[in-house]
């Protein structure tokens, strides 16, 4: 999961998380045009057999209808003048059925165009048999030389006594030239006879069920309407590579319209994925004491050559596990007012980082960066008591970052009350950002940290030889002196020699270290146990 969360919030993998997206939605609009097609086509298929069942269907309608006229006005003695009159008259009616006849039993014993026969002709036993309210019997297929009508078969449908012989109607010739069909009668036993149209596709669509599907089988489309009684039934079939010879103008189109709309999506979903994964929104929303983690740069003292403590510096853990410098993360908690929230996230995760590993007897002084809109004594008190507790291993400090202008005429006040309470002030990042001899001046703080950009400088630049004067102005006024960035022999030796730097830092001394490092750093080169480290020149 953090592999994929990966890809979708690196920059250098957005042109491709663009054409995956792309892809997808273009399969998905694809996936939808076929499905409507399909549907439409499955539609136009329901209308078109049923359209061609109309005949089949009326032609039920006329055999029940022939069957109740029988029943009700056959009365006399059967096959009697009167009763073959009658017969004669119900034959006459305009609805394409001519031949009836009487046949107790599947016994033919007259009809309406032969007479009595000689002997009763035994029909048989009918090859279907339906059930229901109109219970039928039906001989498919069944020669009909008995009623001297020589080489010629038909169907005989009887009901009760009385029986008929059904005219087949033909197929429709005005179906779409891609609709097959094939013409059924099935038996409720799940046996079937083939009665016109394309032989085969009948069988087909019983293979397209058993496969499943959603009605494709073999690039074909299958539907089956039967009439209300269950016995004709009409099989279409549609064959994709038809429907698409018949078709390329509505598939280009088609294709042309789900491209448009995939990119158009595409690029909505790419937007909102964004939106969403953007550093700045994870950030914001990931922020918490899950994902907030400190390490710990030790801080030589220059003269004694031991390390009393460290600055505390936060990292944010990213979705993917990747831990994010603060220089990524730091205009982001002040853009949205986060820095009280954030300072106490970070002062919870070193307490209990520090009080975990410290060893017995073991004091360290610990800094923390203070933004300047959140000086204010009392909820930084509140904040950081954990660390000011009577009898407690740690020795604090304010580095007060210049990210913003320090508020001079309620500074002073705040920084009294934090340095009666035993917290010791530090500027941050003098000679950079708001910080001046002003604000030196103005406030009474303890110690002031020189940026890192004049000891990485090349030695022959002006911030080299803006570092001596640096170093001069603060020592002038007080002040504890501290310089960071020293990341060369070179460069500590010339502080050294100097006189007037108290404390240094840099990747020279040690970078950054997980706990287990810094503590393991500090028993090497820290003061022995029990002694409590002084933040004095």
């Amino acid at each position: 999961m953090s592999g994929f969360i990966s890809i979708l919030i690196s920059s250098a993998h957005q042109k491709g998380v663009r054409l995956v997206l792309f892809l997808v939605t273009f399969g998905a609009m694809l996936a939808l045009a076929s499905w409507f097609i399909v549907e439409q086509v499955q539609q136009n298929m329901r209308q078109e057999t049923a359209r061609a069942l109309t005949g089949y269907e009326q032609l039920r309608v006329n055999v029940l209808g022939t069957f109740d006229q029988m029943d009700a006005r056959l009365v006399t003695a059967p096959c009697s003048p009167g009763f073959m009159d009658e017969l004669r008259r119900i034959a006459f009616l305009p609805d394409g059925i001519n031949e009836l006849l009487y046949a107790p039993g599947g016994m033919a014993v007259c009809s309406v165009n032969s007479g009595l026969f000689t002997q009763p002709v035994d029909l048989g036993a009918a090859e279907v048999v339906t059930q229901g309210p109109h219970q039928m019997a039906f001989w498919l297929d069944r020669d009909l030389s008995f009623l001297r009508l020589e080489g010629l078969t038909a169907s005989i449908a009887q009901r009760g006594s009385f029986a008929l012989v059904v005219p087949t109607p033909p197929l429709p010739t005005t179906t779409p030239r891609w609709l097959e069909m094939e013409l059924i009668v099935r038996a409720s036993n799940g046996r079937w006879w083939h009665r016109g149209g394309q032989s085969g596709i009948y069988n087909e669509s019983l293979e397209q069920a058993r496969a499943g599907g959603f009605g494709l089988f073999n690039a074909a489309q299958f539907v089956m309407r039967c009439d209300s009684g269950g016995v004709h039934c009409l099989v279409g079939k549609a064959r994709l590579p038809d429907l698409f010879a018949l078709g390329m103008a509505t598939i280009a189109v088609t294709l042309v319209v789900c491209a448009v709309l995939a990119a158009w999506l595409s690029q909505q979903a790419h937007g909102f994925i964004a939106r969403h994964w953007s550093f700045e929104t994870r950030f914001l929303r990931r922020l918490g004491p899950d994902t907030i983690e400190c390490v710990y740069q030790p801080l030589l003292h220059l003269k004694r050559d031991r390390i009393p403590g460290c600055e505390v510096l936060a990292r944010w853990r990213d979705i993917d596990g990747t831990l994010v410098s603060p220089d990524r993360f730091i205009p982001l908690i002040e853009k949205h007012g986060l820095t009280q929230r954030f300072t106490t996230l970070v002062a919870d995760r070193a307490h209990k980082d520090l009080t975990q590993h410290l060893k017995p007897g073991q004091r360290v002084h610990v800094s923390f960066n203070i933004f300047p809109r959140d000086l204010q004594a009392e909820p930084l008190l509140t904040t950081f008591a954990p660390f000011l507790a009577p009898g407690g291993p740690f020795s604090l400090i304010f580095e007060i970052v210049e990210t913003q202008e320090i508020q001079l005429e309620t500074a002073q006040a705040e920084i009294e009350r934090l340095r009666s309470a035993g917290v010791r002030i530090f500027i941050d990042d003098f000679g950079a950002g708001y910080s001046s001899m002003r604000n030196l001046a103005a406030v009474s703080v303890d110690g002031v940290k020189l940026d890192r950009s004049f000891a990485m400088a090349p030695n022959d630049s002006v911030l080299v030889r803006m570092l001596d004067h640096a170093i001069d102005m603060v020592s002038a006024s007080d002040r504890i002196v501290v310089v960071e960035g020293v990341e060369t022999q070179a460069r500590l030796d010339a502080l050294r020699a100097n006189g007037k730097v108290d404390y240094v830092q840099g990747y020279l001394i040690s970078r950054p270290l997980d706990i287990a490092g810094f503590i393991a750093f500090l028993s090497a080169n820290g003061p022995k146990p029990t002694t409590r480290p002084r933040l004095v020149a």
